[in-house]
C-alpha cells in the first residue's frame, strides 16, 4: 500500500451515508457526509455514486488512484457476489450493490452487512492501542447490532451473523420485537426499549427518549434506577454470554446509547463487578479491562469499509 493508491470507505445507513478517503499510509484526505436516499435502489445506487465523487474531489484524488472502495450497508448480504438480498429500511431487495458500483465506477467494490464492517473498523482501533486477536463489538442504538473477530479475522457464521446477540431471546414472553420473535434483548437495552420502560413504568404519556431517563437516572429518579437495573443486568448477560461463546480478549461497546456515558454504563460495569464477585471463573473471565468503551467521535463503520477495501 505504499504505492501511492488511495481507499474509500463507504458507510451507507437510513439516513446518512457517509464517505472516507484515505492514503496509503491511512492518513485522512477527505470526509463527507449526505442523507441517503431510499426512495428505490437506483436513487440510492446515484446517491453512493455522487457522495464517492465529492470525497474523491475534496481529496483532490482521482479515480484511477482508488484501489478499491468497501461498503458496509444494513440488512443480509451476501458477501462473495456484492447482493444485498434484504435491507427493508433501504427499500433493498436482492439488489447486486456491489456490481453496480463496479460498473459504475470501474473500481472494485466489496459490501460487507454494516455490524461486520464497524466490527473491523473497532478491531483496527482497538490494535492500533495494544495488539489483539480476539475482539466482539456491540453497538447500541435504535437496535443492538454486533461481531466478532477470531484470531484477527472477521467471523461470519455459516449466514453472516456470528456474534450478533441483539435477537437473543431473554424473555419467553417479553415484548415483540421488529423480527416478529418476543423478549429479544434488543427489546429491553437498545434505546427505544429504554425510552419505552420508563414511560410505562412511570406512566407517561408524552414523548420520552432514552436521554430522559439517563438524566432521571442521574437524578436520582427511583424508576429510572429500577429501569437501568434491569437494562444493566439483561446487557451485563448478554456480553458474559459472548465472552464464554467466543473467549474475546475485549468486548467494545459502542453506538449511540454510549455516549450517555455514566448513566448508561455505570450500571452496567457494576453489574459485571457483581458476577466477578459470584466465582473465581466469571473473575477471570469478566475482567473489567476486558471492557472498552469506544470514543463517540470515531466512526467505526467507515474505518471498517475502508479495511474491507484493501482486503479486496
Amino acid at each position: 500500500m505504499g504505492d501511492g493508491r488511495i481507499w474509500i470507505g463507504l458507510d451507507i445507513g437510513g439516513t446518512k451515508t457517509e464517505a472516507l478517503v484515505v492514503d496509503a499510509q491511512m492518513g485522512v484526505l477527505s470526509r463527507v457526509r449526505a442523507s441517503t436516499d431510499t426512495a428505490d435502489p437506483e436513487c440510492l445506487l446515484a446517491g453512493s455514486i455522487q457522495l464517492i465523487h465529492r470525497a474523491l474531489a475534496q481529496a483532490n484524488g482521482a479515480v484511477s488512484q482508488v484501489g478499491g472502495i468497501g461498503i458496509g450497508i444494513p440488512g443480509l448480504v451476501e458477501r462473495e457476489t456484492g447482493v444485498v438480498r434484504l435491507a427493508v429500511n433501504l427499500n433493498l431487495t436482492a439488489y447486486p450493490l456491489g456490481a453496480a458500483l463496479t460498473a459504475a465506477l470501474g473500481i472494485p467494490c466489496a459490501v460487507e452487512n454494516d455490524a461486520r464492517i464497524a466490527t473491523m473498523g473497532v478491531y483496527r482501533w482497538l490494535n492500533e492501542q495494544q495488539p489483539v486477536r480476539h475482539v466482539a463489538y456491540v453497538s447500541i442504538g435504535t437496535g443492538i447490532a454486533a461481531g466478532v473477530v477470531l484470531d484477527g479475522r472477521l467471523y461470519r457464521g455459516a449466514h453472516g451473523m456470528a456474534g450478533e446477540i441483539g435477537h437473543v431471546m431473554v424473555e419467553a414472553d417479553g415484548q415483540l420485537c421488529s423480527c416478529g420473535a418476543r423478549g429479544c434483548l434488543e427489546t429491553i437495552v437498545a434505546g427505544p426499549a429504554i425510552a419505552r420502560q420508563y414511560a410505562e413504568a412511570a406512566g407517561l404519556r408524552a414523548p420520552v427518549t432514552a436521554e430522559t431517563v439517563f438524566q432521571a437516572y442521574q437524578a436520582d429518579d427511583a424508576v429510572a434506577q429500577q429501569v437501568m437495573r434491569r437494562v444493566s443486568q439483561a446487557l451485563s448477560r448478554a456480553l458474559q454470554w459472548l465472552i464464554m461463546t467466543y473467549d474475546v480478549e475485549k468486548v467494545v461497546l459502542g453506538g449511540g446509547v454510549t455516549a450517555a456515558g455514566a448513566a448508561f454504563l455505570d450500571p452496567v460495569l457494576a453489574e459485571l463487578a457483581q458476577m466477578r464477585a459470584q466465582s473465581a471463573l466469571a473473575q477471570e473471565m469478566l475482567a473489567a479491562h476486558k471492557f472498552v468503551v469506544l470514543p463517540t467521535d470515531f466512526n467505526a463503520g467507515t474505518w471498517g469499509a475502508v479495511a474491507l477495501a484493501q482486503q479486496g
